[in-house]
């Protein structure tokens, strides 16, 4: 069980850099796309609230 947790934790810090980076990019390059720009936040919200959870179970189970 340990074992699939850390692999999926693994595959949501991946998920969450790039939206990171999307968000970054989108900034930069179009601020005024207010649009498409809160959406990002909102997927990286979400993609750190996952990571958050999964190292939790991850610190608890160990």
């Amino acid at each position: 069980m340990i074992d699939s947790i850390k692999k999926e934790y693994e595959k949501v810090l991946t998920k969450r850099d790039e939206v990171r980076e999307l968000l970054q990019n989108l900034e930069s390059e179009n601020p005024k796309d207010t649009y498409n720009i809160r959406i990002t936040r909102d997927r990286l919200a979400y993609w750190e609230g996952k990571t958050e959870g999964l190292k939790y179970a991850l610190d608890h189970l160990e």
